[in-house]
């Protein structure tokens, strides 16, 4: 009987299959134990994004574009990073030629003056006019006296003008040439004194201002729009039939 049951045990063992592990038995994966995006991975992302940006903005400058053949809406930006506003304020001094009523060449005397200057090329937002478009405001006077200490005589002259100009510059430096023509009035104060008796003349006439020049407007500092104005130059003033010439030059701030 035992050697029976033995045998079907044996029997039962040999003919059920064996137990293996499935894959639902596998252990549980945490997230932390998830691999991440390698670095590869986020740099082909971050081009991706870039070249999408940029694809972008494109499209934006050509729609931009043809809208300003289309609809004529296109507004010119010129003068929107420009941190200068154009203005300058100037010393000048130099020689002043006064034409002669004694046949001389000329009276040369001590020439000085203040001026004041507007660049409005830059109202106009045009590019190429911007800085070559400028007005001067100019007070410049002089004169002389000659006699003995019982008669003498004296005379000044004040010129005050406006004078648009035109400006070339020297690529893209901060100097150029330029040629200006404007006008005003000379207000001329003169004198006779005899023994201490003085008698005083003065008048106005007007006059007509031109001529050529050296300018310079390089900056003070890095950041900022402070700049020093130089200026070079031969000016001619025509009253009447006379013409006297400042030659010299100035020196002042501009912003």
């Amino acid at each position: 009987m035992k050697t029976w049951l033995t045998r079907c045990l044996v029997g039962g063992l040999l003919a059920s299959s064996p137990a293996l592990a499935q894959d639902d038995d596998d252990p549980y994966a945490y997230p932390e134990d998830e691999p991440g995006p390698t670095q590869q991975q986020i740099d082909e992302e971050e081009a991706a994004e870039y070249r999408r940006r940029f694809t972008d903005q494109a499209e934006e400058f050509r729609r931009v574009s043809e809208q300003e053949g289309e609809d004529g809406d296109f507004k010119a930006l010129a003068g929107m990073d420009d941190p200068n506003k154009g203005f300058a304020v100037e010393l000048l001094a130099g020689a002043l030629l006064l034409s002669s009523p004694q046949g001389r060449f000329a009276n040369t005397t001590v020439g000085l003056g203040v001026r004041a200057t507007w660049e409005y090329g830059r109202i106009l937002n045009i590019e190429p006019l911007r800085e070559a478009l400028w007005a001067d405001v100019r007070w410049t006077f002089g004169g002389e006296s000659d006699g003995t200490q019982f008669i003498k005589a004296g005379y000044t002259y004040h010129y005050f003008t406006i004078a648009p100009a035109y400006e070339l510059k020297f690529g893209k430096s901060d100097f150029g040439v330029f040629g200006q023509v404007g006008g005003g009035i000379t207000y001329v104060t003169s004198y006779v004194s005899v023994d201490n008796k003085e008698t005083q003349v003065n008048g106005i006439k007007p006059v007509m201002q031109y001529g050529l020049g050296l300018r310079g407007r390089p900056k003070l500092t890095r950041d900022g729009n402070l700049r020093l104005a130089l200026r070079l130059e031969a000016i001619g003033f025509r009253r009447g039939y006379l013409n006297d010439f400042f030659l010299g030059g100035s020196v002042g701030v501009a912003f």
